[in-house]
């Protein structure tokens, strides 16, 4: 169990060369409902204007910001995380939430993510969360002056972008909580898999099956291999749509390949894979 003393939320961030979206991030989480966080953001590489950007973030934001950084040496996701998760108290951090770069939190998405895991009593716990994704015109108008504007709701322009059919799965912006039978009702809580962008675990269970495992070294799959070995070492995971809400900035995305998907398929029926080698330890 952690610590009572550990309740501290670590925010991790992943981030590559994305300035303008790592900005919209950062400026969400300061209008949280929920401060006893600290911000680490976990950059795959990225260059100087990254760089510049969170110096002056630093400045103006009421959160401590750590930058991890490497070399750009191609998709390299798991390791830059596993960094950071090597470099984090638990004596301090008892729950680790994390997001990327491109999503704007709802004010009170650390909020919900704490909620959970103290309603549980702060045991070891897989909370998975989902996102709204917007579209590609809704996404360009979004600036550092209009974001506090749009995570107060169902604004007009979230409306009619998904009356158009460009955003997605608007109804997640409504933020629900209930008793566990409405959300079987409404089937918001059929979660079944680990969002990269929206889930939070304890320190410990993360520490326990060793992170990301850093043979991935292409876009998709290190995420379900982290989910795998979760489950396998029977910690509860669940997730609620419409909780801990994020909205998703449109932006051209990468594809997993037919060999990424069979791989993944066949992890799944592992139930001895708890740990994997190649993470945060060198096993």
């Amino acid at each position: 169990m952690v610590p009572m003393y550990a309740q501290r939320v670590a925010v991790v961030i992943t981030t590559y060369n994305n300035p303008r979206s790592l900005e919209l991030c950062l400026l969400s989480l300061r209008e949280q409902t929920f401060m006893n966080f600290e911000v680490h953001i976990a950059d795959d590489g990225s260059g100087d204007e990254t760089r510049q950007l969170i110096l002056t973030l630093k400045r103006d934001l009421p959160f401590e910001i750590y930058h991890h950084w490497h070399p750009d040496e191609g998709y390299r996701k798991a390791k830059i995380n596993n960094s950071v998760f090597r470099d984090l108290d638990p004596s301090r951090i008892g729950i680790v939430v994390c997001v990327d770069h491109d999503v704007i939190l709802h004010p009170r998405f650390v909020e919900d993510h704490f909620r959970i895991h103290k309603k549980e009593g702060f045991s070891p716990l897989l909370f998975m969360g989902r996102r709204i994704d917007l579209g590609p015109e809704l996404s360009k108008r979004l600036d550092s002056g209009n974001v506090f504007r749009f995570q107060r709701g169902l604004s007009l322009g979230l409306v009619m972008s998904a009356l158009c059919g460009e955003t997605k799965n608007i109804l997640r912006s409504v933020r629900l909580e209930g008793p566990q039978w409405l959300l079987k009702l409404l089937k918001r809580d059929r979660v079944f898999d680990l969002l990269g962008s929206n889930y939070s675990i304890d320190l410990k269970t993360l520490q326990d099956v060793n992170g990301y495992n850093e043979d991935f070294k292409s876009y998709w799959g290190e995420d379900g291999d982290l989910f795998v070995r979760i489950r396998n070492k029977g910690i509860r995971h669940f997730g609620i749509i419409g909780y801990a809400i994020q909205w998703h900035i449109h932006h051209k995305r990468l594809t997993e390949t037919p060999e990424h998907v069979e791989a993944y398929q066949a992890l799944l029926s592992d139930r001895s894979y708890v740990q994997c080698k190649n993470g945060i330890r060198k096993i």
